[in-house]
């Protein structure tokens, strides 16, 4: 089998264009990277259209085996910009972008203004550990990019993620769920989670925080102690300790 040489392939080309937001918004479809997130995604049932791989990659034979598509082999600067990494883990597959799962029967944790990818994907996979769903609010970076996918690993695929770019306040409260908003200071302290029934926990930008406005109409606003005088905590970090506070509150809900 001869390898695709060029990055202007057909194939290539459209896969390339999936790390635009609007093209993935357009086709409703994504890329995975490295064999994990592929098998990952294969064990929870997501359509893997395309799969591409360099030679020399065996795990792709067994990955693929069970799959109705005929791997792609590419040489090694074609992945480069198939994955756009620069030191690719492959394979990378296209796959189609699960419908969004809503849930009203647990508590979510949901970011607001969070747009660094990275930090998303890191709160998907706190939210899958504590047994959260996920929700992707105004101003968050798409959960279904490949850079949140890779910080995520496959933790995707474990939880209810939702795309809710107009969220507000009262539609949380609507579907049924207790407010709680995260701020630096003058919250309350965690504890209190333990009085929430139904919670949607609310992350914000490590740098900005959440708006007044959705502050001001939270059920509850809780502060994490920080008894050494940090200034602020990273979104991810402080995120990933309010869904553990969540979890040991509610143990029979994660």
């Amino acid at each position: 089998m001869a390898p695709v040489r060029s990055s202007r392939n057909p194939g290539v080309a459209e896969a390339i264009r999936l790390h635009r937001a609007r093209r993935r918004a357009e086709t409703g479809r994504t890329l995975l990277e490295g064999p994990h997130l592929l098998e990952e995604a294969v064990r929870a049932g997501v359509s893997i259209q395309v799969v591409y791989f360099c030679e020399g990659d065996d795990t792709v034979v067994e990955l693929a085996a069970g799959l109705d598509v005929d791997p792609i082999l590419v040489t090694e600067a074609v992945m480069k910009r198939v994955a756009g990494t620069q030191h690719p883990r492959g394979p990378v597959a296209i796959m189609e972008i699960p419908s969004g799962r809503h849930t009203n029967d647990r508590s979510l944790m949901v970011t607001w203004g969070v747009g660094d990818p990275g930090n998303v994907g890191t709160l998907i996979r706190s939210a899958t550990a504590f047994g959260l769903g996920f929700v992707a609010g105004p101003g968050t970076a798409d959960p279904w990019s490949p850079k949140v996918l890779r910080a995520g690993a496959g933790s995707h695929f474990r939880t209810t993620v939702e795309r809710a770019p107009d969220l507000s306040v009262d539609v949380l409260r609507e579907r049924g769920f207790s407010v709680v908003a995260s701020v630096v200071q003058g919250g309350d302290q965690p504890g209190r989670l333990a009085e929430v029934r139904l919670g949607a926990l609310l992350v914000g930008d490590e740098g900005a925080g959440l708006p007044d406005e959705v502050v001001a109409g939270a059920d509850l606003r809780v502060s994490i102690p920080m008894p050494g005088h940090t200034e602020s905590l990273n979104a991810a970090v402080a995120g990933s300790l309010l869904a553990y506070e969540w979890m040991s509150r509610h143990p029979k809900s994660a």
